[in-house]
C-alpha cells in the first residue's frame, strides 16, 4: 500500500492537534510550511521539515495539503497551492474562507482539476447520525425545534490573543460547527425568518476590559419549512440548556478541559407524541475523551440512554478525507460548495452585529 504523506500548512495549535490524529490514520507528514519564526523553530525542533512556502513544499508531492492557518489566510494559502501543485488534493480547516473571499475563491476553483475537502469534522459525528436515524427512521417523528450548544471558557485563549473574530464575533469560532450540524438534520436549514439575535461583550475578570460581541452568540430563527432552530455559543463557559443526565455547571476560567456540546431535536410522530432526543457530543464529564451519549424522551419522560458511545468526530472525518484523496469514486466527505455556504448562512446571522466599541487587548 502507498505511503500516505502530508504537507501541514501553519505550525498553531490545530495543527498539532492534526499530527496526532493523522499520525493515527497512518499519515505521514514530510514538511511544515510556517512563516512564523517561534512556530518554525517549534516545528524544527519536533523533528520536522520546515519551509516558508508553499512553493519548496511543493517538491515532495504529498497526497495531500493540509491548511491549517487562520481563516483570512486560507485564500492565499489555497491560491498559492493550485499555483505551485496544479492537481493537489488539499484539506482546509473550517470555515472555508471569510465571507468577502467567496467570489475568489470560486474563480480560482473554477477548472481546479485536483480534490479540495473542508475539516467539517462534526459532518462526520456518530452521533449526529444516531439522532438522526432515531428521529427520521425509527420513530419517523415531524421535527419541530433543534437546539445547539457550543461552550467553553476561552479567557485563556482570548488572553493569548486567540479565537477573536470581529467578523463573526462568538460565532467565529463554533459557529460553522453548530451551522453544519442543522445542515446534516434538515433538507431545509437556510434561516427564513430570523427572530433573535444577540451577542454580549467578554469582560476580562482582572482587568474588566472587554472584547465587543465574543463573549456569548444567541440566534433563533425558522427554516422555510417552519423548523426553529436555536444556536447558542459561549466563550465565558455559561451554559445555558441544562438537559438530564449530562449537563454540567458553568465552566470556570481555571478550566482548561471541559466543553459542553450537544444537539437536541424536538418533534412529533403520527400519534401526536412529543419526543426530545438529546444528543451529548464529546468530551463529557462522566466518559473517557472521544465518548459522547444519547438518550431519548417521550412526552417528557426519559425512555432509552445509549452511553457511552464513541464519537471521535476528527479520527471519523480523516478517515473519509483520506477515501476521498486515494479512492476514484469515494464521496466528498465536506464538498466547499456546503464549506460556502456555512460562511454566507453565518454572515447573514451577524450582518447587523455591532461593532460600536472598539476591541481592546488584554
Amino acid at each position: 500500500m502507498p505511503e500516505i504523506t502530508c504537507v501541514r500548512v501553519g505550525y498553531g495549535s490545530v495543527a498539532q492537534i492534526h499530527e496526532r490524529k493523522m499520525q493515527e490514520c497512518g499519515v505521514k507528514t514530510v514538511a511544515i510550511v510556517e512563516t512564523n519564526e517561534q512556530k518554525a523553530l517549534q516545528a524544527k525542533n519536533n523533528g520536522f521539515t520546515v519551509f516558508n512556502s508553499c512553493l519548496e513544499a511543493a517538491k515532495f508531492n504529498p497526497t495531500f495539503w493540509d491548511v491549517c492557518v487562520s481563516t483570512d489566510q486560507h485564500f492565499k494559502i489555497i491560491q498559492n497551492i493550485i499555483k505551485f501543485a496544479p492537481q493537489a488534493n488539499i484539506l482546509v480547516e473550517k470555515p472555508i474562507c471569510l465571507f468577502s473571499q467567496i467570489p475568489r475563491l470560486i474563480k480560482i476553483l473554477a477548472n481546479f482539476p485536483g480534490k479540495i475537502t473542508v475539516n467539517e469534522n462534526y459532518a462526520s459525528s456518530t452521533i449526529k447520525d444516531m439522532v438522526e436515524k432515531i428521529a427520521f427512521k425509527d420513530l419517523q417523528i415531524h421535527p419541530q425545534k433543534i437546539v445547539v450548544e457550543f461552550t467553553k471558557n476561552r479567557e485563556l485563549d482570548f488572553t493569548r490573543g486567540r479565537f477573536i473574530d470581529n467578523e463573526l464575533g462568538a460565532l467565529g469560532y463554533e459557529g460553522s460547527h453548530m451551522v453544519t450540524l442543522i445542515s446534516e438534520l434538515l433538507e431545509e436549514f437556510i434561516p427564513h425568518n430570523i427572530l433573535q439575535t444577540t451577542f454580549s461583550d467578554f469582560i476580562f475578570r482582572s482587568s474588566q476590559q472587554c472584547l465587543d460581541n465574543q463573549g456569548s452568540a444567541y440566534i433563533q430563527y425558522k427554516t422555510p419549512s417552519g423548523v426553529e432552530i436555536e444556536l447558542y455559543t459561549s466563550m465565558m463557559g455559561k451554559i445555558k440548556y441544562s438537559y438530564p443526565l449530562f449537563s454540567i455547571k458553568d465552566i470556570q476560567y481555571e478550566d482548561q478541559d471541559s466543553k459542553y456540546r450537544l444537539l437536541a431535536l424536538y418533534g412529533v410522530d403520527s400519534h401526536n407524541d412529543q419526543y426530545c432526543i438529546v444528543g451529548f457530543l464529546e468530551p463529557i464529564h462522566f466518559f473517557n475523551r472521544c465518548y459522547g451519549a444519547i438518550y431519548v424522551a417521550k412526552n417528557n419522560k426519559i425512555e432509552k440512554i445509549i452511553a457511552p458511545l464513541c464519537d471521535d468526530t476528527m479520527i471519523l472525518h480523516f478517515q473519509k478525507v483520506l477515501r476521498y484523496f486515494q479512492q476514484g469514486e469515494a464521496e466528498n466527505p465536506y464538498p466547499i460548495e456546503k464549506g460556502i455556504k456555512v460562511v454566507e448562512i453565518l454572515h447573514n446571522l451577524t450582518y447587523k452585529m455591532s461593532f460600536s466599541k472598539s476591541l481592546i487587548a488584554s
